[in-house]
Parts: C-alpha cells; structure tokens; sequence
C-alpha cells in the first residue's frame, strides 16, 4: 500500500476509566480491542494533597525546568497535560502545559502531530474535531491544520457538542480524500465531575460517544476508495477520575490510561500493547502516515508496534 493511502484516525475521550470500559462492554470499543491490540499504562505525573479539578479547570504554580540530575514531571491529572501530551508526543516538562491553564505552554517547539504530518506531507488533508476548545484557543491542535471544527461544551452543552463533532467529522470522512483526522469527545468527563464514573448517566455517556466512535468507522468502510486505503485508528483517554468524580491527583484511577489500536480491516487478535504511553499516539499515528520521526524533535514517546 502507497503511503499516498495510508491514513489515519484518532479519537480521544475525556476522562474515560479503563476499568469502566472495561465493565460496560462498550461494543464498539470492545470489538476493536478484540480484533486489534490494547493496553494501559500509568501517567508518570499527578500531585498529591490538591483539590480535584472543577470541570473548568484550575491553575497550579508554574513547576521548576527538571534538574539534569533526574526527570521531575510536576502536572495535574488534568486535561490540558493529558491532551497536549497526546497530541504532541512529548511530556508535560517539555510542552510546558502542566494544568488546564495553558499558562506557558511550548507547541512552537513541540507541535501536534498533525501540524508535523502537514509539514511532512504537504497535501496531506488533516483535520480535528472538538467539544473542548480550550484544544483550539492555546494551540494544542495548531492552525496549520487544514480544518478545525471548535465548540465550548460548556456553552453549547457536552452532549449536544459532542453530536456535533461527530456529524462534522461524518461529513469529513465521507468526502474527499482525508488523510490525518483527530476527534475529541468530552461528554464522559463531565458527567464523571458531576456524579463520578459508577452512575447510571456515565454508562450512557460512554455508550453515546462509542456509538459515535462506530459512526465514524462505518462512515470510512463506507468510503468508495476504502479498499485502496489502509486506516489506522487509535483511541484514548487523557486521564482518569476517582470514584467520586474529579482528577489532578496521584491514584491510579486517576493515572490509569488506555490506548487501543487497530488497523481496520486486519485481524491483530486482540494483542496486549505493553504500557502504552500518552506520547506514543504521535509517533505512531505519524509512523502509519509514513512520516519518521526526526531524533532532533525530542519526542518521549515511540511508534507502538502492531
């Protein structure tokens, strides 16, 4: 396959528990863990003894540079460290977004991937797709975008955003010839901050947003070229809650992550990932574009092998 064909897509949603996925048997995720490869790691930051974030977020002290004598990544199990983090392939010490502040974030130094695959690939067709647009408004996802679709959730309502996104990112999958696409899905962290992730309304939450995941991938096998292309999907998560809602700290439900990955049309017998990361979604979404990474961007993370 040209990697003229190779594509792909990444869908984030916010504030999704593994363990809760896990116990919902969401059925689009379910089966694209089955028939590709998952796994979960731990955040290597959080700080102890902080109020959890409200859903808008609060502002922590700007961290210290890490000394030379060992790496501190002092972050909030927060939103924006979580997505920058995805987004860019390089931890918080690095890209500077340690809370959803955004006060000193450096993605002039450390871009998101789809800015670093439209540099690579001039005509490559990229694009995201969010609720969040705090993602937007700091430069998470830059402009050097082809296209961006932005809303506030909080103004427009998560839900109602949500649906959104998902019919704005339908019509891009369905037209033309797309190349690099990011989702965003933030109504699964909302409901957890109001009522945690054991209710009834976080369960419906996140089978809403799997079956928007599923109209996403229906719309891409529904392509006329799709047997000419080769699409990878990967999914994640930025971050945790613990059982009373709310994230910023250091428990592992807070830490906890996931990322599966599959290859649409390909069978990859539902393999263990070994701890992937938050920074391995960039380097691996750029290596099925046929873009290696560049030792001199200093990335954290690494192409996950499937």
């Amino acid at each position: 396959m040209s990697a003229l064909n190779n594509k792909v897509l990444v869908v984030g949603m916010d504030g999704l528990r593994y363990d809760r996925l896990v116990a919902l048997g969401a059925p689009v995720l379910t089966g694209l863990m089955s028939s590709g490869a998952y796994g979960t790691s731990k955040l290597p930051y959080g700080e102890a003894g902080t109020p959890r974030t409200e859903s808008p977020g609060e502002v922590v002290p700007k961290s210290p540079e890490p000394g030379e004598a060992g790496r501190v990544i002092a972050s909030r199990t927060d939103s924006g460290p979580g997505w920058s983090s995805i987004a860019t392939g390089v931890w918080p010490d690095k890209h500077g977004v340690v809370d959803n502040a955004f006060t000193d974030p450096r993605f002039l130094k450390y871009p998101d991937f789809l800015t670093r695959a439209a540099t690579a690939r001039p005509g490559l067709a990229t694009a995201a797709f969010f609720s969040w647009d705090a993602l937007a408004e700091h430069g998470a996802f830059g402009p050097a975008i082809g296209q961006r679709f932005v809303l506030d959730g909080y103004t427009v309502g998560w839900s109602e955003a949500d649906a959104q996104v998902t019919a704005a990112a339908v019509r891009h999958l369905a037209d033309g010839d797309p190349g690099a696409v990011f989702v965003y899905l933030g109504d699964t962290d909302e409901v957890a901050h109001a009522l945690g992730p054991h209710c009834p309304e976080y369960a419906a939450a996140l089978h809403t947003q799997d079956a928007q995941l599923g109209r996403l991938l229906d719309t891409i096998r529904a392509r006329p070229s799709y047997a000419r292309e080769s699409w990878t999907v990967l999914v994640t998560t930025d971050h945790g809650h613990v059982d009373a809602g709310g994230h910023g700290g250091t428990s592992d439900e807070e830490r906890t992550v996931f990322v599966v990955l599959h290859r649409l049309g390909h069978d990859l017998g539902g393999r263990a990932l070994d701890a992937p990361r938050l920074v391995d979604v960039a380097p691996t979404a750029l290596a099925a574009l046929g873009v290696p990474v560049d030792p001199s961007w200093n990335l954290d993370g690494a192409p996950l092998e499937i």
